[in-house]
């Protein structure tokens, strides 16, 4: 009998030893369980996406994309959170028109032609004059003469004295200071002409009363 538990005891240090190693093995197992498949069935929460597995291979899900990594139900992972990149807040593709762009900015358009372009040979054309009518004994004047055909070169003629006035870009309007105080009363002749001698006289172009 004292022979038998002699036995039992000597073996004792090298059960205990087993039972660790198994306790150690098991440990191993369950941490090289990390990464494999998980249980079949096993999916996230709508809107969230697999990031890893615990110990016993079970998913982990997480709402948040953005780690480089393309999870389970995600389309795109450019690891940051922010739409407008080609790849969503939620890790999903996005089309080409709800991606922002830098602004186009469109070419000014090219500016009117001075009126020295307007052709020397139009004929000028006074379709109205303002004002056309002034009182007796005034200096002076100043005229808008409106129409087409005008031109750097034009000059208006009025009362045997030529002026130079100032013409729009696009040629249809003059405007001119012209001395009155020596006019009498009644209506004046004013004539417009451009630099090639084509001109247009308006007989009744200010009266004086």
């Amino acid at each position: 009998m004292g022979n038998q538990l002699r036995f039992s005891s000597s073996f004792l240090p090298a059960i205990v030893l087993v039972f660790y190693g198994a306790c150690a093995l098991a440990a191993d197992t369950s941490q090289s369980m990390t990464g494999l498949r998980p249980p079949a069935g096993q999916v996230c929460p709508r809107g969230s996406f697999v990031i890893g597995f615990d110990n016993e291979s079970n998913i982990l899900c997480s709402k948040t994309c953005g780690n480089y990594v393309l999870n389970d139900g995600e389309a795109c992972d450019d690891g940051n959170t922010a739409s407008g990149d080609g790849c969503s807040a939620m890790c999903q593709s996005e089309t080409p028109a709800t991606v922002k762009r830098e602004e186009v900015i469109a070419p000014e358009p090219p500016p009117a032609p001075p009126a020295s372009t307007v052709s020397a040979l139009a004929q000028p054309v006074i379709s109205k004059i303002k004002p056309s009518n002034i009182v007796f004994g005034s200096r002076e004047v100043k005229v808008t003469i409106s129409g087409t055909g005008f031109n750097s070169e034009t000059t208006v003629l009025f009362d045997g004295t030529s002026y130079t006035p100032s013409v729009n870009q696009a040629g249809t309007e003059l405007r001119v200071t012209l001395a009155t105080r020596d006019l009498a009363m009644g209506r004046h002749a004013i004539t417009v002409s451009n630099g090639s001698g084509m001109e247009v006289t308006k007989k009744k172009g200010l009266t004086v009363f």
